[in-house]
Parts: structure tokens; C-alpha cells; sequence
């Protein structure tokens, strides 16, 4: 009888490596391993640990893997390692949208520019200044590929910004124009084999010879995969250390959001940049069990912009801070927690207010704050929809692991591999009766930043 074949997909994230292996029957096994330090030795060391780990569950059978990584992380010529947090690329970005018109983006990468400096063309200009010009580039999943199969391959989506999306290459006309002569991997699509493990890898990372291994793409689109996000109309909210609110439309959106093409349609969408930092900051100051909704609200709360960080979308101001306004004598703990949970929800309202974001019967939820009953309600009350929470968490690596079982054949497409994956809880309906209350609170969060933004510059100034 022929052995039962499980699939890996692996998820290279901020602080550690995530797997998932999957059979075709369903069979589902998990590992996680974390790493002190974003370096090349760290993410490969975690990555070994982790495949060891998976594959002692099931005696080595292990048929295909396939990646999803962190972007807007670059590797120099395997030893220099500049963050997706780093400010390198500001000035480039400047430059850059000064010299090109956002119809040639949109003609040459098949999206408009987004103001992010962690894009390739900012980083890679940048890169370019301060390293040798015909230095080599690799994204972080792109290295442990590498390090698996020897080969140098990346995917289009990973490489937004430099790839031209619809005819699935690079940019050629603007690498020219910006003078780039990085050495680049090639590029392929993300259900494409990247290569196979070779002798040497078998040895180090318990993986048989010959392994296929597929490249995957960025760990946004492999965790909206995960979620089951694949078809025109379909919206989401996927949160995590930052949080990006969008919807799969049919064309692509030029009101200064990011969108661009996605496996079906445009993904259109905006991202927080404090969420999770602000989520995290409540559960450790004040908790965030046993908070009631209905008691909260009678208890005339504080309202919390979770500005921790600064913000992305919709108002894009790295002088912002976190405030609450409105505490009172009979504030508490509870009512803390609650504001900061409400103010998280309102940055994403906020967002999707922005971008005019259609009307929708569901939003589909994923990421760590998709568990959270209270920040589903709010969701559900403001959006008027119904709110979905995916239950698997690891949204991206079951995302890689789709893809690999897409190119292996175990499903026609993605499409099917969605259908049999992806599993949902129970919806949580809008909240009718707390609505017109929600609603008067977004409006003062509304203005409370605007009547601050030049504080916030005022009070980034000081220096002790």
C-alpha cells in the first residue's frame, strides 16, 4: 500500500518559522520554531529545526514544500540583512516618484507606487549606492530556497514593485531608467517548482534528495490564500503585527491605496502600522477577558487612537502617538482595554472608509486578533456585515502549502485547493443597537487627529 503523502508549506515570519503539513485527506500537523535575530544563520538554523521536527511526525514522508516569507527584507550577497523596518529608502523614494509619473508605474508594474520605502526600487537604488553595484539580492524565503535547491528564484508578487504583473517579469524599462544593475533572482510564478533538494541540503534538513520544492509568494497573499480570499468581491481583514484592511476588485484602485494584481482580479487594501503593537499593549497592561460590549459602552469609555508607532493608511504620519481621550474618575482597567480593542477596530473603519470600500454581505477575518468575540462584534457592527474567523491562525503557511499542493497536482487549481482547506466559525452578526453610539464615537476619533497632527510633530521635536 502506498504511503500517505503530507505536503509543507513554511512561513518565515518576523520572529519565527511556521509550518504546516497537510495530506490530501485533510490531515493536519503544525510546528513553530523562533529565532532570536534576523540573519541568514538564524532563519535557516529554525527552518532545520522545524522540518525535523515535522518530520519525525510522519516517518520522513514528506512529498513537496513550498514557501511564504516576510517582504520588503532584503539580503546582500547572503551576509547583510536590511529590515523591512528599516528607514533605509526614503530619500530614494522621493527621488524615484519624482522622476517616474504614476501612469508609467501602473504601465510598467501594473500598480500604482504605494509610498512605501520598503518596496524594491527604493531599497535596491539605496542598496545600490552603498554596496557594490552588481551585488546580489535575495528575499528572505528566496534565500532558504536557495539554501534547499542552490537555485536563485523568486515570484512575481514578492516582488511587487519591480515586476511587471501582467506580463509576469521585471520591470526592465524602469530598472534601466533608475540605473539598477543588482544581481536579481529569476522570476516565476508562485505555484512554479523552484528547484529540487539537493544531496547536500538531505543531509542538513531531513528532506529526501529530489524533494520539489515551489516557490510560494509574499506572506500577505499566502495568508489572504489561507483565508480562503481568492475571488472578486471577497473582503478581508488579516491582522498581525500590522493589520491590512481590502477587498479582491475587478480593477485596479488609484486613490493612493496599494492595489495591484492578485491571483484573481486587483487586491486593493490598506495597512495599520500599530495594531498589533496596540493589541498587545492592552493584554499587557490591563487584560482583555471579561470585557462586555453593552457594559462598556453605558460606562462612557475613553476613545484611543492606536497610534503607538506611528500610522499607515489612510493617514500615513510616522510623528503619530497613541492617545486616549476622555478618561474620567471612574475609569478603570476594563474600560483601558476596551478603548484600545475600539480604537484598533476604528483605524480599520477609518481605512475602508477611505478607500470607499463597496458594500459587502462578509468580511473574512484572519491573523491573531481574528479570535477576539468583542473586536468581531464591533467589526460586524460597524462594516454591517456578517464576520468570519478562519479557523486555521497560520493563514500563511497553509497558504504556501495550498500552492505546493496545487503544483503537485493534489488539487485541479486554487480554487478547489480554497475549498477543501479553508474552514470558517461561526459568523457574528452586526449589533444593530450599538450602532449609532459606534458611529458618534469613529467621528470623534476622526477629529481627535486632526486637531493633534501638528502636536505630534511639536512633540517629536523634544529631545532631552
Amino acid at each position: 500500500m502506498e504511503r500517505k503523502k503530507y505536503y509543507l508549506g513554511i512561513d518565515l515570519g518576523t520572529s519565527s518559522v511556521k509550518g504546516i503539513l497537510r495530506s490530501a485527506d485533510g490531515e493536519t500537523l503544525k510546528a513553530r520554531c523562533t529565532y532570536k535575530e534576523n540573519t541568514p544563520e538564524e532563519w535557516c538554523n529554525s527552518m532545520r529545526s522545524l522540518i525535523s521536527e515535522l518530520y519525525d511526525k510522519v516517518s520522513g514522508n514528506i512529498a513537496a514544500v513550498c514557501f511564504s516569507s516576510q517582504v520588503g527584507t532584503y539580503i546582500v550577497d547572503r551576509k547583510e540583512v536590511i529590515s523591512w523596518k528599516s528607514s533605509a529608502g526614503r530619500e530614494e523614494l522621493d527621488y524615484i516618484k519624482s522622476l517616474i509619473p504614476q501612469d508609467e508605474f501602473v504601465k510598467e508594474i501594473s500598480m500604482p507606487h504605494p509610498d512605501l520605502i520598503s518596496y524594491p526600487l527604493p531599497r535596491l537604488v539605496y542598496i545600490q549606492k552603498r554596496f557594490s553595484a552588481e551585488c546580489e539580492v535575495l528575499m528572505p524565503k528566496d534565500l532558504l530556497i536557495n539554501e534547499l535547491t542552490g537555485e536563485k528564484v523568486t515570484d512575481y508578487f514578492s516582488m511587487r514593485g519591480i515586476a511587471d504583473l501582467e506580463r509576469e517579469r521585471y520591470a526592465d524599462d524602469l530598472i534601466k531608467k533608475l540605473g539598477i544593475e543588482i544581481k536579481l533572482p529569476e522570476l516565476r510564478s508562485p505555484e512554479s517548482i523552484a528547484g529540487y533538494v539537493t544531496k547536500e541540503a538531505s543531509q542538513k534538513y531531513f528532506l529526501k534528495a529530489g524533494t520539489p520544492v515551489y516557490l510560494g509568494c509574499n506572506d500577505f497573499f499566502a495568508g489572504l490564500l489561507g483565508m480562503g480570499v481568492y475571488s472578486v468581491g471577497d473582503a478581508f481583514d488579516l491582522s498581525g503585527t500590522s493589520e491590512h484592511i481590502g477587498y479582491i476588485s475587478e480593477d485596479i484602485n488609484l486613490g493612493g491605496f496599494v492595489s495591484g494584481k492578485y491571483f484573481t482580479g486587483n487586491c486593493t487594501y490598506g495597512g495599520t502600522k500599530s495594531s498589533g503593537v496596540s493589541c498587545s499593549f492592552a493584554i499587557k497592561n490591563f487584560g482583555i477577558k471579561d470585557i462586555d460590549i453593552d457594559s462598556m459602552l453605558s460606562s462612557d469609555p475613553p476613545i484611543f487612537l492606536p497610534y503607538l508607532c506611528g500610522e499607515r493608511a489612510p493617514i500615513f504620519d510616522e510623528n503619530a502617538r497613541g492617545v486616549y481621550f476622555g478618561i474620567n474618575e471612574h475609569t478603570d482597567s476594563k474600560a483601558l482595554a476596551y478603548s484600545v480593542l475600539e480604537g484598533v477596530v476604528f483605524s480599520l473603519y477609518d481605512i475602508a472608509s477611505s478607500m470607499n470600500l463597496p458594500v459587502f454581505k462578509r468580511l473574512i477575518c484572519g491573523g491573531g486578533s481574528a479570535k477576539d468575540a468583542l473586536m468581531n462584534t464591533l467589526r460586524a457592527t460597524l462594516f454591517d456585515c456578517e464576520v468570519v474567523s478562519v479557523c486555521e491562525n497560520d493563514t500563511s503557511a497553509l497558504g504556501a502549502c495550498m500552492l505546493g499542493m496545487v503544483g503537485e497536482g493534489v488539487y485541479e487549481n486554487i480554487s478547489d485547493a480554497v475549498s477543501s482547506c479553508v474552514k470558517y466559525s461561526v459568523p457574528i452578526r452586526p449589533e444593530g443597537k450599538y450602532r449609532d453610539i459606534l458611529k458618534k464615537r469613529f467621528e470623534i476619533y476622526k477629529d481627535l487627529y486632526e486637531d493633534l497632527k501638528n502636536t505630534f510633530v511639536k512633540f517629536g521635536e523634544i529631545r532631552y
